[in-house]
Order: structure tokens, then sequence, then C-alpha cells
């Protein structure tokens, strides 16, 4: 353990608070909260669910979310196309991803990029536990 590891377990358990750090976190927080910064934080990885069943669909998205939440990435991305016909019942994977994001106790906020980067037919969504590393 290093000087500065030791000396800061030694603050941390005596109860000093450092302001300044403190005041950065919650800066930092409302960075992290704002609407704006989560739109413009870069998708970090990105998984193609075309041409799988909803099974095969729904497991890989968990072991994707696994293996990006245990790497540290932030924002990642949910290819499931705009479906095969005009019903919005029809959009099978779409909707499996919204439920799968909703269920998740671990992802956050969720929306569509922009049509360069494939609108209605992918999913953006956040790693909560990440976001404020």
């Amino acid at each position: 353990m290093t000087f500065a590891e030791s000396f800061e377990k030694y603050l941390d358990t005596h109860s000093t608070i450092d302001k300044d750090k403190t005041l950065d976190k919650i800066s930092q927080e409302k960075k992290v909260s704002s609407p704006e910064y989560i739109k413009n934080l870069k998708v970090d990885a990105t998984i193609d669910l075309h041409g799988l069943t909803r099974d095969e669909a729904w497991s890989r998205i968990d072991i994707f979310v696994d293996d990006c939440t245990r790497k540290g990435l932030k924002k990642i991305m949910l290819i499931h196309g705009k479906g095969n016909h005009n019903s919005e019942s029809d959009c099978v994977l779409r909707n499996l991803v919204r439920l799968y994001i909703e269920k998740s106790s671990r992802l956050g906020t969720s929306g569509h990029p922009d049509n360069r980067n494939g609108g209605t037919g992918a999913t953006w969504v956040v790693i909560k536990s990440n976001l404020n590393r």
C-alpha cells in the first residue's frame, strides 16, 4: 500500500471530510445525470441481434451486458432492426430489447440514435453502475 493510499484510508477511518473531493463528486454526479451529457456519450460497444430468435437474443443481450459491465463500459448499442412489417407488434426484437432494458437493474437511460446510426432500428442504453466511473 502506498503512502497516499494509507493516508486516504486513515482519513476515511477518522471521519475527515475532503470538501474539494466531495464537491468534485457532486459536480460529476450532476454532469452525469444531465440528459445532454448522456445523449452525447460515445457508444462503447455494439451487438447486432438480426436473425436471432427471442430466446437467443435475450441470452446474447444478457451475456453482452455482463461483459460490458465488467469492462466498465458506459454506453452500449443494441441493433435489433425495425421489423418486417409496419405493425408495432411485429417488431419482435425491438420489443424484446425494450423489455430487457426495463427489467434490468443494471441499465438506465435509453434511446434511439439518429437515422445515420440506425434510428428506430437500434437502441442505445447506459450502464448505470459504470456511468460514475
